[in-house]
């Protein structure tokens, strides 16, 4: 059949399936990415600071892992199968992170890591396959499934934001999870519509035995399930990755131009330049991925989002990327074509540098806010501005990158450097968390000096303790797990005794002096008290009932960020309520003022980079020996 011929016909079937399949899994990954700094900052009560270098391990390896996961789907797995390991490894990721404590976020983040390697790596691939080698429906084909990726994300960043943050975390969680498993379902029930796809089964090297019955696809799958705890020490010893990620992308940078040298002169400058952008590459995303954290909790704490008497929350406001992607992608596809028809299309050195200096101008726009703010806090518009032009700078850059390593890299080397370009998303969403701790503005002490850490939880205390069951201990209150830290335990009991003051009108100096914060525990036994515990729980219930029925007080999660230093407060004359007061818009102040000069310094040096770019275009332009 002539291109003619296909054209006039409509695409393969089996591209909606996968487009719906990868819709459910972006919301599924989107969801969870969404609500993440704000579970490790509000439920887990985590400083800024760790919890952005958390959010950064984590969503570094997320884009690690698809290297691998590529690699063993065309030797061994195929693509089908190696889709849905990912897809339930992703759905029981989701699932465990309802566990609801550290130690069962760390292990579905391992899960999600590795399910997403399998995942995201092939299901593209398979996209590629339903069509011939100069099949003219090709790109229109990854433009549809392209909005496939995005209504996912647009979802997400919606619906899962506002469920986690209105009904509370969990359900969240829980929400992105069933996503997933309608992604799976879908992938599965529709599997004969892509049947006519190369790769999909299991390859032979896959079905060869090595012991008994297990072959290689079994013996991949453990190591698959083995990872999941090695996940857990990278991001929880995250200084390891830094090392291992450094390491990585010397090796490919050395092998890209190393390779490119034994094809030639052209190839190895080629090959230079690639490695540039792949460095510029990075910068571009360590800066743009503070929309996880720091601009998160900038929302949060110092963006009005009330809109028509109703608060939009703050995770929420990431819907805006997707969004301006939505409206904005298929124009700049255009726009490029128009411009390339007029001569007047940018450079690929040009276009890289644009979409830099766009996000910067777009962390300027705080100190424009900044000049209309109310309350210590800016208006909506500040990040809706930010938004749009961190996502027309990313259409200035991501699209034009994929396209540009294809034309770049020799045949025989065309995977691997397709797998540098990935590294540089990996590393820049790491270094993106270590970015985010700049704007710490909360938990940066480590609380008070104890015998035990703070960390100890109430498995680790009862083992120490003879005459204490974990088995037979009470959660401390309804909405969380039996096996808290010693630090939460603390975190609810000031928030009690605070909110008890409070409501008593209470005298600061007073409070100040009876908090149990200036007696810290010595032992397991001082602890774990029956008595006490019980009446913690029924104290911590009451408050929430009462919360949930007057629709006010000051929750948990409030006076966890604006406690921090209240009693080194100045003016301490008069009651709790009062200084309360006076302390939370001096901490807004604060948190307003550190936000918008981190950001705004932000915006300088990547504007400033961005000319550096532009000065040297010339240069990287004679490196590409004339690929545009």
């Amino acid at each position: 059949m002539s291109n003619t011929d296909l054209a006039k016909q409509g695409h393969p079937n089996g591209l909606y399936i996968l487009f719906f399949s990868e819709m459910w899994e972006r919301f599924c990954y989107y969801g969870m990415r969404t609500l993440l700094t704000l579970y490790l900052v509000k439920a887990l009560f985590k400083g800024d600071a760790e919890a952005a270098v958390i959010y950064g391990a984590y969503t570094g390896l997320v884009y690690a892992a698809p290297v691998l996961g590529g690699r063993m789907a065309d030797q061994f797995l195929g693509y089908r199968f190696a889709i849905i390991l990912g897809a339930i490894l992703m759905a029981i990721g989701e699932f465990m992170i309802l566990g609801g404590t550290e130690f069962w976020l760390l292990a579905g983040m391992g899960a999600i890591i590795i399910g997403n390697g399998y995942f995201k790596a092939n299901i593209s691939t398979i996209v590629g396959k339903l069509y011939e080698e100069n099949d003219p429906r090709r790109d229109s084909g990854f433009t549809i499934f392209y909005i496939g990726i995005n209504v996912g994300a647009l979802l997400a960043t919606s619906v899962v934001a506002y469920v986690g943050e209105t009904y509370g975390f969990r359900w969240g969680f829980g929400l992105a999870g069933v996503g997933m498993l309608l992604g799976f379902l879908i992938f599965y029930f529709g599997r004969d519509r892509y049947a006519e796809a190369d790769g999909l089964d299991i390859t032979e090297a896959g079905k060869k035995k090595i012991v008994g019955p297990i072959n290689y696809v079994h013996l991949i799958t453990l190591i698959s399930i083995a990872l999941i705890p090695v996940c857990y020490i990278l991001i929880s010893k995250n200084e390891i990755l830094q090392y291992l990620l450094t390491g990585l992308f010397v090796l490919v940078a050395f092998n890209l131009i190393n390779a490119g040298a034994k094809e030639g002169k052209i190839w190895r400058d080629r090959m230079i330049a690639l490695v540039i952008f792949i460095l510029i590459n990075i910068v571009f995303w360590a800066f743009f991925e503070q929309a996880g954290t720091s601009l998160t909790l900038f929302a949060d704490r110092n963006v009005n989002r009330e809109i028509f008497g109703w608060v939009m929350p703050a995770s929420m406001t990431q819907f805006f990327n997707p969004f301006f992607i939505v409206l904005f992608g298929s124009i700049f596809s255009v726009m490029w074509v128009k411009l390339s028809e007029a001569g007047k299309n940018p450079s690929i050195p040009m276009k890289f540098a644009f979409g830099i200096l766009q996000l910067g101008l777009g962390f300027l726009v705080t100190l424009l806010g900044l000049t209309f703010a109310e309350g210590f806090q800016v208006p909506l518009l500040t990040l809706v501005f930010l938004y749009l032009l961190h996502t027309t700078g990313e259409l200035f850059l991501s699209p034009i990158g994929l396209s540009m390593v294809t034309k770049l890299a020799p045949p025989k080397i065309s995977g691997t450097a397709m797998g540098g370009w990935f590294l540089s998303f990996a590393i820049g969403n790491f270094l993106g968390g270590q970015i985010a701790t700049l704007t710490g503005t909360h938990g940066d002490d480590n609380g008070p000096e104890l015998e035990f850490p703070m960390s100890t939880t109430v498995m680790d205390a009862a083992n120490d303790v003879n005459t204490i069951s974990f088995t037979d201990w009470d959660p401390l209150a309804e909405d969380m797990p039996v096996n808290i830290t010693l630090g939460k335990y603390m975190d609810i009991q000031d928030w009690v005794e605070f909110r008890k003051a409070y409501q008593a009108n209470m005298n600061f100096v007073e409070w100040k002096a009876n908090r149990s914060l200036n007696t810290p525990l010595g032992s397991a036994e001082e602890w774990l008290v029956k008595e006490n515990w019980q009446k913690l729980g029924t104290s911590y219930d009451s408050i929430l009932k009462l919360d949930k029925e007057t629709e006010s007080g000051i929750n948990i999660e409030t006076w966890i960020y604006f406690r921090e230093a209240i009693e080194d407060f100045e003016d301490a004359d008069g009651s709790l309520a009062e200084v309360y007061e006076k302390h939370r818009l001096q901490r807004m102040e604060q948190g307003l003022n550190k936000y918008t000069d981190v950001f705004s310094n932000i915006g300088f040096v990547l504007i400033g980079f961005s000319v550096v770019i532009m000065i040297f275009n010339k240069p990287l332009k004679k490196l590409m020996h004339g690929v545009e």
